[in-house]
């Protein structure tokens, strides 16, 4: 079963009042000061009982399923079903319905938590409940149209998936024969664990594992092929990788290239903390909740994102984590798949809950600017959005890309290690002084004293703004870009581009009597303009209500409404699909900053 990430709104307990955690999506942060208890409240859900958690997806709400058949019973709908049913009383359950509004209650029990409020007294009330539940799937199948049921019923309960616990007393180094860490691990923090449910997984384990792997069936053989593959690809250049569990030896060996064999522990740390917190993602056979206390540990920023990035393509598996990583809050920032819960000491008992206030986060991490350490290069873009449609797009060129050889050494560079995005946010852009001249006289930010390796990527409209364009060019040569459109909205590839406004479409209010029958009819060549945003283009080919005055997709200046939220669906429908291609002007852009990136870290 794969977890849909993006709609995972709750997660609890039946017989809890409230929901155990809100806003639990496939990546949870436990984030607070020290003893705040994070890893108190980590291992709490690590061995709760798995069978009495719930997902509640936020297009599947109880609650609001709930809400509309109150309504339609205010309406007199579904009083004959119920009427079947014999002294079930309507009125009582009309009255006492709102009761459940906010209980953490799953699909596959809301038929039989509805019968509860009127069931009545001379029934065999198990058969009963049974047949009203059954009764209540009919309601389920109207208001969820084109969902099975069942399915999605089965979907909401938290049983079958296995438990994998990564303390923070972990390596690939024996210390003893017997797993020390792991039994440290259990009979301080997990004496009573069922050991067919639940993994206390330390790496001692890796090399055993590994030898059952590749002695084991084809499948086995060909995960560990896989995860040697991504090894390969991401953290070695592309040379070829072999992870051996050598005989007479108790730890594993690595194969890179045509090099000899060497002790895993001889690799560096930030790999080996790599491979030890990704091999069980590899290797599980299941869907499995991954336990993991602060997987930063001796990552740079770089990995850390590549770390999550690997988390992330594995929608199988569900992963809770604690840290004391701003990195990973500059991840949340980006991504629709991290919840943050912030974990506070209250009256001496921690406190949970969902948290957006990223700034007061960072301030109990005591994270300052000068925490921040800087990559080989930065890539200087206007916007958030400029950053998430490029890093797209740079690794869609990735899979057109026809050497192999390049294209392996490419993907071996990461952000926030071999290259960061800036963020020079538009008209911001005159407050900066890119020359090498790094004693100014004070007016402007000089900033090649951040970093002196720097590439700059302007929209279009930039020309219309004085002589900025001029100055820019001036300051750093073939280091600055000119998109030839108004911005980088305007190169997102034409299928995509009507396929995001499309999806947009059924997120508006107002939309009584409008339509956009006429998106089918736009020309790719009315975006690519120099002076025209993708927002005006869209706007006037909807046909809107006589004398509604709204804009749904435009703004003042012609730029797209709600950047953010259309940059995060556009990019969604690449991520889905793998019909769509870069075109030529994209191609050229990111040969350009891939070029870039190359030419500083040789």
């Amino acid at each position: 079963m794969e977890v849909n990430v993006n709609s995972i709104r709750n997660i609890g307990k039946i017989e809890d009042e409230f929901w155990l955690l809100e806003d639990v999506r496939q990546l949870t942060f436990f984030i607070g000061p020290n003893n705040s208890g994070k890893s108190r409240e980590l291992r709490k859900l690590f061995i709760d009982n798995k069978s009495q958690w719930f997902f509640e997806f936020s297009e599947y709400a109880v609650s609001e399923l709930l809400s509309v058949f109150l309504e339609e019973l205010g309406q007199g709908k579904w009083h004959r079903e119920i009427a079947s049913f014999g002294n079930v009383n309507v009125a009582k359950i009309r009255r006492e319905l709102p009761l459940l509004l906010n209980l953490p209650i799953g699909l596959a029990e809301v038929g039989k938590k509805v019968y509860q409020l009127g069931k009545p007294e001379r029934y065999n009330v198990r058969t009963q409940e049974e047949r009203f539940s059954t009764m209540f799937d009919s309601v389920l199948s109207s208001y969820y149209e084109q969902v099975d049921i069942d399915k999605l019923k089965e979907s909401t309960i938290v049983s079958g998936w296995r438990n994998v616990y990564i303390p923070t007393l972990r390596g690939l180094r024996h210390v003893e024969r017997e797993d020390t860490f792991e039994h440290r691990t259990k009979s301080d923090y997990f004496p009573n664990i069922n050991k067919d449910e639940f993994e206390v997984f330390t790496g001692h384990s890796l090399y055993k594992d590994l030898t059952t792997h590749l002695l084991g069936s084809y499948q086995k053989r060909q995960k560990v092929r896989d995860y040697e593959q991504y090894l390969s690809e991401n953290f070695f250049f592309g040379r070829d990788i072999s992870l051996v569990p050598m005989v007479d030896k108790d730890v594993v060996y690595v194969k890179e290239g045509d090099d000899e064999d060497r002790a895993i522990y001889d690799l560096g740390d930030g790999i080996q903390s790599i491979i030890l917190l990704t091999y069980k993602v590899f290797m599980a056979e299941s869907p499995t909740m991954f336990f993991i206390e602060e997987p930063e540990h001796f990552l740079h920023a770089g990995l850390q994102r590549t770390l999550i990035e690997t988390f992330a393509k594995h929608k199988e598996h569900m992963f809770f984590m604690t840290t004391h990583s701003n990195h990973f809050l500059d991840l949340a920032q980006e991504r629709d798949d991290i919840s943050i819960q912030q974990v506070s000491r209250v009256n001496g008992e921690s406190k949970v809950q969902a948290s957006l206030d990223y700034g007061e986060l960072l301030n109990e991490l005591g994270v300052r600017a000068s925490s921040v350490l800087l990559a080989n290069c930065s890539i200087w873009v206007e916007g958030v959005t400029d950053k998430l449609y490029l890093r797209a797009y740079l690794n869609k060129y990735f899979e057109e890309l026809g050497d192999e050889d390049k294209k392996r050494k490419l993907k071996s560079y990461h952000e926030n290690l071999h290259f960061v995005f800036t963020e020079y946010q538009g008209s911001n852009i005159t407050h900066w002084d890119f020359s090498n001249d790094l004693e100014n006289d004070g007016s402007e930010t000089p900033a090649k004293r951040l970093n002196r390796n720097i590439l700059l990527i302007a929209d279009a409209d930039i020309e219309g703004k004085g002589e900025r364009a001029e100055s820019l060019k001036k300051a750093l040569g073939e280091a600055f870009y000119l998109l030839e459109y108004k911005e980088i909205e305007n190169f997102i590839p034409f299928d995509i581009l009507i396929d995001t406004a499309k999806a947009r479409w059924g997120t508006f209010t107002q939309r009584a009597n409008c339509n956009i029958d006429k998106f089918n009819n736009i020309k790719e060549s009315s975006f690519r303009k120099k002076d025209v945003g993708i927002g005006k283009v869209l706007e006037r080919n909807v046909v809107k209500a006589e004398g509604l005055e709204r804009n749904f997709y435009s703004d003042k200046s012609g730029t797209i409404k709600d950047k953010v939220k259309f940059c995060h669906t556009a990019i969604s429908l690449m991520n889905e699909s793998d019909d769509w291609k870069l075109t030529p002007e994209l191609t050229s852009l990111c040969k350009r900053v891939w070029d870039f990136i190359e030419s500083h870290n040789k």
